[in-house]
């Protein structure tokens, strides 16, 4: 996302797809970028049910179409005039054929909505796979980034995919004339050090707010902070809470993430942390892969 010139938005032609298409248009209008929109028809079995129930069935090719006449019509809308956005239909799993469009259009940031709770189940996985698995930076959103959006949260634990999450919402924070606000968590560690004799693992409290300062310096020292607003905030409690608590406190426009964390595991801060946010929190939230990751297509 060092230069965001394509976006593509996965657009379920509901109120999920609208919101991803409003944040991706708000971020288009400050970077240049083009836009392409992406609906994905499932196999008609699956398809039908979950979002045509009661409609007589169709033809792929009846239901691709009229998919494709949909957003025709959202692309050709007068809002969008001074952007260049483009649409595509694909048949498949839609996770699967998101993650691939965006590799062949050389998409540099998708856009996906945040599920509605009514069709969590169907929707919210294919937002949080996309997350999972798309090699370029996701955002997720359950509500449409504001053109005037000031404020950006960055969740950070001192690693290198937070620091490259830092460095996006830097020049993030440059394009639309905003802040950034940098959030530390301190959580407790349990051990089982002791489990065969108490029978209980133990809290291992953790270090004082001043005791990181050191690592609050070597992660901020080399950001490109001049003549951006910023500050850092350090709190204690489970990192997803906390994190979800802070962006509403300051009134976040977007919150910004690495994707792993310190141990680099596959699905680490993804399964337990990210995951969580995009699941809880109100605002849009960008997740930035580390270049170094890879993961494997299913």
């Amino acid at each position: 996302m060092t230069q965001v010139k394509r976006i593509m938005v996965g657009h379920d032609l509901q109120a999920g797809g609208k919101m991803a298409l409003e944040s991706a248009s708000a971020l288009a209008n400050r970077c240049g970028a083009a836009v392409r929109l992406v609906h994905v028809v499932e196999p008609l079995d699956v398809y039908q049910r979950a979002s045509h129930p009661l409609t007589p069935p169709l033809t792929l090719e009846d239901i691709s179409a009229r998919a494709g006449a949909i957003l025709q019509a959202i692309a050709a809308r007068q809002e969008f005039a001074h952007l260049k956005v483009e649409y595509e239909v694909r048949p498949g799993k839609p996770f699967v054929e998101l993650i691939i469009a965006a590799k062949a259009w050389l998409a540099d940031l998708i856009v996906v909505g945040g599920a509605s709770r009514m069709v969590e189940p169907f929707l919210g996985s294919t937002s949080e796979r996309v997350l999972r698995k798309a090699l370029v930076p996701v955002m997720v959103a359950k509500k449409s980034l504001s053109s005037q959006a000031k404020t950006f949260l960055v969740a950070t634990d001192f690693s290198s995919s937070a620091k490259k999450a830092a460095e996006e919402a830097i020049k993030l924070a440059r394009c639309f004339g905003g802040r950034v606000v940098f959030l530390h968590v301190l959580y407790h560690f349990y051990t089982v050090a002791y489990a065969h004799e108490l029978g209980v693992s133990l809290p291992i409290s953790p270090p004082a707010p001043e005791e990181i300062e050191p690592d609050w310096k070597t992660f901020l020292d080399d950001l490109p902070l001049e003549n951006i607003d910023w500050e850092k905030v350090t709190e204690e409690g489970e990192a997803a809470t906390a994190i979800v608590r802070q962006a509403a406190h300051i009134q976040a426009d977007a919150i910004v993430m690495g994707s792993h964390g310190r141990t680099g595991l596959p699905h680490m801060l993804v399964g337990s942390v990210a995951e969580k946010v995009v699941r809880t929190a109100s605002c849009p939230v960008l997740t930035v892969r580390p270049e170094a990751f890879q993961f494997e297509m299913p």
